[in-house]
């Protein structure tokens, strides 16, 4: 079953104005594979005691998000990387 997409205002905020294009092909190519399947390889449970919740990271992308029947909410994202300084919160 293909789901839909849905971000946080604050997700789509980042993406859009300060994630640089090299990190936004990686999210973006994410987000296609957790759309086929939101549990694939290179997905985990983010809280043990929280079933809907996972967690994703490639290079220095991660993300966290919610799988409902429906949609994939992506509810957090962010950078890992101090050589380019994007490692504050």
């Amino acid at each position: 079953m293909k789901r839909r997409l849905q971000f946080t205002e604050q997700v789509a905020r980042f993406v859009d104005h300060y994630m640089p294009a090299t990190d936004r092909d990686v999210f973006t190519g994410m987000v296609d594979r957790i759309l086929e399947d939101p549990e694939c390889a290179g997905t985990h449970l983010v809280y043990t005691d929280d079933p809907v919740t996972r967690g994703m990271w490639e290079g220095h992308v991660n993300l966290e998000y919610v799988v409902t029947w429906h949609f994939v909410v992506v509810i957090e994202v962010d950078i890992y990387d101090a050589a380019r300084g994007f490692n504050e919160f």
